[in-house]
């Protein structure tokens, strides 16, 4: 109960891109005020206060991504930029092994992690951001008309291909590319970034990047 309530007034606070509640098995321990501190917090108006506490529960349960999502969303409400993108990007390398809603809210994290790239003039990161998130939108549901898909994945390709050259060596740009030129129906070009990602630093990888693009290679 206290979750829903908790994501009603998210939502009123203007968080309406992350509605939905956090999947079923997510459970939490009754002696866990954290949430109900920050509901109460949100209903008075309190959004500094209420992300403290939100902070709090996602500290104490961080295998709760949904949560770490609108902790995220509520920090860059409030201008919060830096930790903002912590949280974006960690929720980014949890929802990569999720399902459902979790993995539904990659695209709009990766366009809040572009939209603070762009606001710190970090051009590399901006373009990343932008192709990762173009990637995950042609995959979703719904992204089935075949024109529509090929230019989404059209744009999410040149968006990766400038985040490449802005950062050589880095292989997390080039393992997306790959994915992009896969998708895309372009098999010569995907091998090629992934023969290029192969020799690139892979410090900027997630656990789930790194376990795909290990796979990739082996291919």
């Amino acid at each position: 109960m206290r979750r829903l309530l908790l994501v009603g007034l998210l939502a009123s606070a203007g968080c309406q891109t992350l509605l939905g509640p956090p999947p079923p098995e997510l459970t939490t321990p009754a002696d866990d005020d954290s949430l109900t501190l920050a509901a109460e917090c949100l209903q008075r108006g309190e959004q500094a206060a209420a992300a403290t506490h939100l902070e709090a529960h996602v500290s104490r349960y961080p295998d709760q991504p949904m949560f770490r999502a609108h902790l995220a969303e509520l920090l860059w409400k409030l201008d919060r930029a830096a930790e903002a993108r912590g949280h974006f990007e960690r929720f980014v390398a949890a929802a990569q092994d999720g399902t459902g809603p979790v993995r539904g809210h990659l695209v709009h994290c990766h366009t809040r992690l572009m939209e603070i790239a762009r606001d710190d003039g970090d051009r590399a990161a901006e373009a990343f951001h932008r192709g990762a998130g173009l990637l995950r939108l042609a995959d979703q549901p719904g992204a089935d008309e075949v024109e529509s898909r090929e230019e989404v994945l059209c744009q999410a390709v040149k968006a990766l291909a400038e985040a490449r050259d802005l950062r050589p060596g880095d292989a997390r740009p080039l393992a997306y590319l790959a994915l992009a030129h896969e998708r895309a129906g372009n098999p010569r070009a995907a091998a090629a970034a992934r023969a290029a990602a192969r020799t690139a630093s892979p410090a900027g990888l997630t656990a789930a990047e790194r376990r795909q693009l290990a796979l990739t290679l082996r291919d």
